[in-house]
Protein backbone atom coordinates (compact mmCIF):
# COMPACT_ATOMS: atom_id res chain seq x y z
CA UNK A 1 0.00 0.00 0.00
CA UNK A 2 1.01 3.19 -1.17
CA UNK A 3 1.05 5.70 2.23
CA UNK A 4 3.04 8.99 0.64
CA UNK A 5 -0.07 8.90 -2.30
CA UNK A 6 -3.03 8.30 0.77
CA UNK A 7 -1.21 10.94 2.36
CA UNK A 8 -1.09 13.40 -0.41
CA UNK A 9 -4.62 12.31 -0.69
CA UNK A 10 -5.09 13.92 2.79
CA UNK A 11 -3.11 16.72 2.71
CA UNK A 12 -5.52 19.23 1.51
CA UNK A 13 -8.32 18.30 3.79
CA UNK A 14 -9.62 20.98 6.61
CA UNK A 15 -11.43 19.59 9.07
CA UNK A 16 -13.07 23.36 9.57
CA UNK A 17 -13.77 23.24 5.63
CA UNK A 18 -15.20 19.88 5.89
CA UNK A 19 -17.60 21.02 9.05
CA UNK A 20 -18.73 24.12 7.10
CA UNK A 21 -19.97 22.39 4.37
CA UNK A 22 -21.73 20.17 6.40
CA UNK A 23 -23.07 22.83 8.85
CA UNK A 24 -24.87 25.74 6.65
CA UNK A 25 -24.42 28.97 7.73
CA UNK A 26 -27.16 29.84 10.22
CA UNK A 27 -27.76 33.41 9.52
CA UNK A 28 -29.91 33.29 6.79
CA UNK A 29 -33.46 31.60 6.34
CA UNK A 30 -31.84 29.65 3.61
CA UNK A 31 -29.41 28.38 6.47
CA UNK A 32 -32.43 27.34 8.20
CA UNK A 33 -34.32 25.05 5.65
CA UNK A 34 -30.40 23.30 4.19
CA UNK A 35 -30.69 22.38 7.94
CA UNK A 36 -33.66 21.35 8.12
CA UNK A 37 -33.52 19.35 4.72
CA UNK A 38 -30.47 17.31 5.89
CA UNK A 39 -32.10 16.76 9.52
CA UNK A 40 -35.36 15.68 7.49
CA UNK A 41 -33.01 13.35 5.06
CA UNK A 42 -30.52 11.78 8.23
CA UNK A 43 -33.57 11.23 10.24
CA UNK A 44 -34.70 8.07 8.91
CA UNK A 45 -31.42 6.46 8.31
CA UNK A 46 -30.17 7.29 11.99
CA UNK A 47 -33.83 5.93 13.69
CA UNK A 48 -32.94 2.54 11.65
CA UNK A 49 -29.75 2.67 13.08
CA UNK A 50 -30.86 3.08 16.84
CA UNK A 51 -33.88 0.52 16.25
CA UNK A 52 -31.16 -2.32 14.84
CA UNK A 53 -28.50 -1.82 17.70
CA UNK A 54 -31.59 -2.13 19.88
CA UNK A 55 -33.30 -5.30 18.41
CA UNK A 56 -29.58 -6.87 18.52
CA UNK A 57 -28.25 -5.61 21.91
CA UNK A 58 -30.95 -5.48 23.97
CA UNK A 59 -34.14 -7.55 22.31
CA UNK A 60 -37.48 -7.82 23.63
CA UNK A 61 -37.75 -10.89 25.52
CA UNK A 62 -41.05 -12.18 25.25
CA UNK A 63 -43.63 -11.83 22.07
CA UNK A 64 -45.92 -8.73 23.14
CA UNK A 65 -48.04 -5.95 21.49
CA UNK A 66 -45.79 -3.29 22.31
CA UNK A 67 -42.37 -3.75 21.66
CA UNK A 68 -39.79 -5.19 19.01
CA UNK A 69 -40.37 -6.21 15.29
CA UNK A 70 -43.94 -7.95 14.77
CA UNK A 71 -45.19 -10.35 12.39
CA UNK A 72 -47.81 -13.50 12.45
CA UNK A 73 -44.71 -16.32 11.87
CA UNK A 74 -42.40 -14.66 14.60
CA UNK A 75 -44.93 -14.25 17.02
CA UNK A 76 -45.72 -17.93 17.09
CA UNK A 77 -42.88 -19.32 19.43
CA UNK A 78 -40.48 -18.00 21.66
CA UNK A 79 -37.79 -19.36 19.46
CA UNK A 80 -39.79 -17.52 16.12
CA UNK A 81 -39.85 -14.36 18.18
CA UNK A 82 -36.24 -14.26 19.19
CA UNK A 83 -34.91 -15.10 15.59
CA UNK A 84 -36.86 -12.12 14.27
CA UNK A 85 -35.71 -10.25 16.57
CA UNK A 86 -31.79 -10.79 15.66
CA UNK A 87 -33.19 -10.95 11.61
CA UNK A 88 -34.27 -7.44 12.35
CA UNK A 89 -31.78 -5.91 14.19
CA UNK A 90 -29.01 -7.51 11.27
CA UNK A 91 -31.52 -5.86 8.72
CA UNK A 92 -31.73 -2.34 10.04
CA UNK A 93 -28.48 -2.10 11.82
CA UNK A 94 -26.86 -2.44 8.43
CA UNK A 95 -29.45 -0.89 6.45
CA UNK A 96 -29.25 2.34 9.20
CA UNK A 97 -25.46 2.18 9.12
CA UNK A 98 -25.38 2.44 4.76
CA UNK A 99 -28.02 5.05 4.60
CA UNK A 100 -26.25 7.51 7.21
CA UNK A 101 -23.04 7.38 4.97
CA UNK A 102 -24.83 7.35 1.97
CA UNK A 103 -26.86 9.92 2.77
CA UNK A 104 -24.14 12.16 4.16
CA UNK A 105 -21.92 12.65 1.38
CA UNK A 106 -25.11 13.08 -0.74
CA UNK A 107 -26.04 15.66 1.65
CA UNK A 108 -23.06 17.72 0.85
CA UNK A 109 -24.25 19.31 -2.48
CA UNK A 110 -27.32 20.69 -0.29
CA UNK A 111 -25.20 23.98 -0.31
CA UNK A 112 -25.33 24.00 -3.85
CA UNK A 113 -28.48 23.96 -5.06
CA UNK A 114 -30.76 26.76 -4.79
CA UNK A 115 -33.88 25.54 -1.97
CA UNK A 116 -36.43 24.60 -4.53
CA UNK A 117 -34.09 21.87 -5.85
CA UNK A 118 -32.65 21.33 -2.36
CA UNK A 119 -36.16 19.97 -1.30
CA UNK A 120 -36.94 17.90 -4.07
CA UNK A 121 -33.80 16.17 -4.12
CA UNK A 122 -34.31 15.57 -0.14
CA UNK A 123 -37.83 14.51 -0.95
CA UNK A 124 -36.56 11.90 -3.77
CA UNK A 125 -34.35 10.80 -0.87
CA UNK A 126 -36.81 10.61 1.95
CA UNK A 127 -38.50 8.20 -0.67
CA UNK A 128 -35.87 6.20 -1.46
CA UNK A 129 -35.28 5.70 2.07
CA UNK A 130 -38.54 4.67 2.72
CA UNK A 131 -38.81 2.11 -0.18
CA UNK A 132 -35.66 0.49 0.69
CA UNK A 133 -37.13 0.34 4.56
CA UNK A 134 -40.16 -1.41 3.03
CA UNK A 135 -38.02 -3.65 1.42
CA UNK A 136 -35.82 -4.38 4.48
CA UNK A 137 -39.22 -5.34 6.49
CA UNK A 138 -40.26 -7.72 3.60
CA UNK A 139 -36.92 -9.77 3.23
CA UNK A 140 -37.14 -9.65 6.99
CA UNK A 141 -40.95 -11.12 7.17
CA UNK A 142 -39.85 -13.66 4.21
CA UNK A 143 -36.80 -15.01 6.38
CA UNK A 144 -39.26 -15.55 8.97
CA UNK A 145 -41.48 -17.21 7.13
CA UNK A 146 -38.91 -19.62 5.24
CA UNK A 147 -37.42 -20.35 8.58
CA UNK A 148 -40.56 -21.50 10.29
CA UNK A 149 -44.26 -22.68 10.47
CA UNK A 150 -47.42 -20.83 11.33
CA UNK A 151 -46.93 -22.36 14.47
CA UNK A 152 -43.47 -21.22 15.49
CA UNK A 153 -42.32 -24.76 14.88
CA UNK A 154 -38.63 -24.78 12.54
CA UNK A 155 -38.90 -25.81 9.61
CA UNK A 156 -36.54 -28.75 8.93
CA UNK A 157 -36.61 -29.15 5.73
CA UNK A 158 -34.06 -28.06 3.44
CA UNK A 159 -33.58 -25.10 1.13
CA UNK A 160 -33.45 -25.80 -2.88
Amino acid sequence: MDFDALKEMFSGLDPETLLQKLIPPLDTVLGWVELAARLAVLAGPLVLLALGLMYLLTPPKEANYSAGYRCWWGMASLEAWRFTQRVAGMAWTGLGLVLTVVMSVLCLKFGEMNPVDMLWTAGEYLLWQLGLAVLACIVINLTVIVAFDRFGHRRNEPLE
